[in-house]
């Protein structure tokens, strides 16, 4: 590096040209003066030639381009969904267990069943109005109405 008088010597005038080049080019930027050229001749404009765009068509695969074997394609199977028939829903008529009426055994037990607003008296495998009780104790009872089995709970 260079030291004392003689780097100033040196660099001064190298940091002096370059800031006179930088102040230079900013006041030619902002000067009003605008070169003209007198030489300006007639323009022409021609018309580009466009390509008319190549059209293709995509045929069917013969043979797999990677492996080399022939092209099979999978076979559609026509799957003909059967209709399921929906079963009607079965409506339980209004059914109470209100009790037990006569003794504690199951097999002479008479329960108090309601059954669309009428009491009856029903021991087991006993039916009325397609509902049949299957099976009972003091604190619930099973009921059997088109096929479909259901609990009832004793009211309190």
């Amino acid at each position: 590096m260079l030291k004392g008088k003689k780097g100033l010597y040196i660099l001064l005038p190298v940091v002096v040209f370059i800031w006179g080049a930088i102040l230079f080019q900013v006041l030619d930027a902002f000067s009003g003066e605008d070169p003209v050229d007198s030489d300006i001749t007639a323009i022409s404009f021609t018309t580009i030639k466009t390509k008319e765009r190549d059209t293709f068509t995509i045929g069917e695969v013969d043979r797999d381009p990677f492996l080399g074997t022939m092209y099979r394609p999978k076979k559609v199977i026509n799957k003909n969904p059967k209709p399921r028939v929906k079963k009607p829903e079965i409506t339980w008529p209004t059914i109470r267990y209100k009790g037990l009426v006569s003794a504690q055994n199951n097999s002479s037990a008479i329960f108090l069943v309601e059954i669309n607003g009428a009491d009856q008296l029903m021991k087991i495998n006993d039916s009325f109005s397609e509902a049949k009780l299957i099976k009972g104790s003091s604190s619930s009872i099973k009921l059997r109405y088109k096929g479909k089995t259901k609990q009832f709970q004793i009211l309190n």
